[in-house]
């Protein structure tokens, strides 16, 4: 894989604003609000995600401050409506798809485009001695890297971290030379990377993941293509296509509606799951077992897998 980063979200290059400084801080910032919200069943699990967050004159430092940050999250969702929780349910749906494939046997966890994602680092119960590639350009990983050494609890013997130059550098050969093994079975996470991404970078990434060994998973979200195209009726959709193209990240790939399944098939990968907002009730139901929302609709979370020999 020659092509531009599949992985590389554009964080050194994105202009920011005053809420973060790129998405991959604000995805960040949105799992510690997450983290802070008060009903047990609600609650996001990164526990780990202030960490990640600079000191700087932006609204995503406040939640480095003592009592202040405990109004963030009702902050975000009056700015933000469903941000907070599209990230809720994305993050505990992922988590869940990780702890689930390996538990059924997956014996690798790749992270593409890590920037702050914390599970190699707080899920350290389900990983086991799994070990964890976090693959990512060599700028968001050294900020990574220095923002968790503030948190002795944080280090994590199981990751590897796989820095790239996409320009010059191909994926599976800076894998391989860390330990990862195609032939094992492994659990791939890709969460808040694609739709940032070109269509040739995605497939690229797609038939990389579908030459991995059989029963290997993908779990990753995806935006409508009529969001990507800007004509889609929903005005929070559109609204979130502008404010991320304002600050240099603009929506570049999709999947047209209902198409996910056929989508992955012509990539060699068979799609298991597909949620959407219709489907996040169980992680959004607070104690007294009323539902909290709505979240962003704009896409869905798939869970897609590498077919075994001869499957149809």
């Amino acid at each position: 894989m020659t092509d531009r980063s599949p992985h590389d979200t554009g964080l050194a290059r994105a202009r920011g604003s005053l809420l973060a400084g790129s998405t991959a801080e604000a995805a960040a910032l949105l799992r510690a609000a997450g983290a802070l919200l008060s009903d047990p069943g609600l609650r996001g699990p990164d526990t780990l995600a202030a960490a990640m967050i600079p000191w700087a004159p932006r609204v995503s430092a406040l939640v480095k401050v003592p009592v202040l940050r405990r109004l963030l999250p009702w902050g975000i969702e009056r700015v933000l409506p469903g941000a907070l929780w599209f990230e809720v349910v994305r993050t505990k749906y992922m988590d869940e798809v990780t702890r689930e494939e390996i538990a059924a046997g997956a014996r690798q966890v790749v992270i593409l485009g890590a920037g702050f994602d914390t599970r190699a680092h707080r899920m350290t119960g389900a990983l086991r001695d799994v070990p964890v590639f976090e693959v990512d350009h060599p700028v968001t990983a050294a900020r990574k890297q220095a923002r968790l050494r503030t948190i002795p609890t944080a280090v994590s013997p199981a990751v590897r971290y796989v820095t790239i130059d996409f320009n010059h550098e191909d994926l599976a050969t800076r894998l391989a030379d860390h330990g990862h093994d195609p032939a094992r079975r492994s659990v791939i996470v890709w969460s808040g990377v694609a739709p940032y991404l070109t269509p040739a970078a995605v497939d690229t990434t797609l038939r990389w993941t579908a030459q991995q060994a059989p029963g290997s998973c993908l779990v990753f979200d995806y935006c409508w293509q009529d969001v990507v195209d800007r004509t889609c009726r929903d005005p929070r959709a559109r609204a979130l296509a502008r404010s991320v193209a304002r600050h240099g990240e603009p929506l570049r790939w999709g999947i047209p509606r209902g198409q996910a399944g056929p989508y992955l098939a012509e990539r060699g990968l068979r799609a298991e799951e597909d949620h959407g907002a219709a489907d996040a009730a169980r992680y959004l139901t607070r104690r007294d077992g009323s539902l909290a929302g709505p979240m962003w609709e704009f896409g869905g979370f798939v869970r897609c897998r590498v077919p075994g020999p001869g499957a149809a």
